[in-house]
């Protein structure tokens, strides 16, 4: 919008256009750009998109013709959507060199990366299937992963971000269904879920730092806000399963330390409204499986009993809600009086 406002603020100096048509003129300018915009979003979901039906074409068709495919015909293929988009990246890059110079962000260059992303991911599986390199699964995911890395270092972009993380989560989970792991009062059962949160925890404090400090690499919020949901959610189906289960006091004991600490994290040192919202409604979902465990145990009257949970359940959320309410106002007087 600046660059058409300032066209049109040279054509007011030039005398092209009368002092009192200005603010029609400024409207007009303002429409315009925002059809504009519009266009450009809709060529950019329709390029993202395209790439992402592309990739999976090939994939599937991989799979389908995987008989009637030599081994030379497999490699070549995947190889040589390697190598195009690699050169495609390559061209898009030069070509936006002045109005991306970085080179972040949604741009073509870097939809050429998450074709070439997806490619690694298809030649990693080819190798393993044709060559039986691997036999366990989440090898796969975490190569993949590290074959990532530079990728989204390079772009710097939301969706690749986020690839990466939804690729991490599933070598971690199908590390431990294929090795189970114990590690103090955590059985094999619920130890993927301390990983899982702790790591996807983690993760959010790494953004949340990053965007800090201005790195615009590491500006992901899609990302940053889907670790905390995933963090959160697998404590919270920790802390169900040990409030169902309570013969592991310690271990139930560790899901409310946990939910405070983020608790008090979110609220006096981040300041961040998102994650604190997940946590209160966390803690009212297990004390809930908790509470619930507690009465129906020898309960002769269940109707009274789901009435009370209804009753518990509509208070805590209220209150959890109008506590939220002010403490957003607190954030947001905070954040006003900083940019002051």
């Amino acid at each position: 919008m600046s660059n058409l406002r300032e066209q049109v603020w040279r054509w007011y100096v030039q005398g092209e256009i009368a002092a009192e048509q200005m603010p029609k003129a400024l409207m007009l300018a303002g429409q315009s750009h925002a059809a504009v915009d519009w266009r450009e979003k809709i060529s950019q979901l329709l390029l993202w998109f395209g790439v992402l039906f592309l990739a999976v074409g090939v994939i599937i068709f991989l799979a389908f013709n995987w008989q009637n495919l030599g081994k030379f015909g497999k490699f070549a293929l995947v190889q040589a959507l390697l190598l195009i988009c690699s050169c495609s990246y390559g061209w898009f890059r030069w070509q936006e060199r002045d109005t991306h110079a970085e080179g972040l962000g949604a741009t073509k260059a870097n939809a050429s990366l998450l074709g070439l992303s997806f490619m690694i991911g298809a030649l990693l599986a080819l190798v393993g299937q044709t060559y039986q390199t691997g036999a366990d699964p989440w090898q796969l995911f975490a190569i993949w992963s590290l074959c990532l890395l530079p990728l989204v270092w390079l772009a710097g972009f939301d969706l690749l971000w986020l690839k990466l993380l939804l690729l991490s989560n599933a070598s971690v989970a199908l590390y431990f269904s294929t090795w189970p792991q114990t590690l103090w009062w955590f059985d094999a059962d619920i130890f993927p879920l301390v990983v899982i949160s702790v790591c996807n925890g983690l993760g959010y404090l790494f953004f949340y730092g990053a965007t800090t400090l201005g790195f615009s690499r590491c500006n992901a919020p899609i990302t940053q806000s889907l670790t905390v949901v995933i963090a959160l959610s697998a404590l919270t189906w920790y802390g169900c399963w040990q409030a169902a289960d309570m013969t592991n006091k310690a271990s139930f004991a560790f899901y409310w330390l946990y939910a405070l600490a983020i608790l008090v994290l979110s609220r006096f040192v981040l300041q961040q409204l998102f994650p604190l919202a997940i946590v209160c409604f966390s803690a009212i979902a297990v004390s809930t499986v908790w509470l619930t465990t507690q009465l129906f145990i020898g309960a002769n009257d269940e109707m009274n009993m789901f009435l009370l949970l209804s009753l518990y359940v509509v208070g805590c959320t209220t209150m959890a809600s109008v506590w939220l309410t002010k403490v957003r106002g607190l954030f947001n007087g905070v954040q006003s009086s900083q940019e002051a």
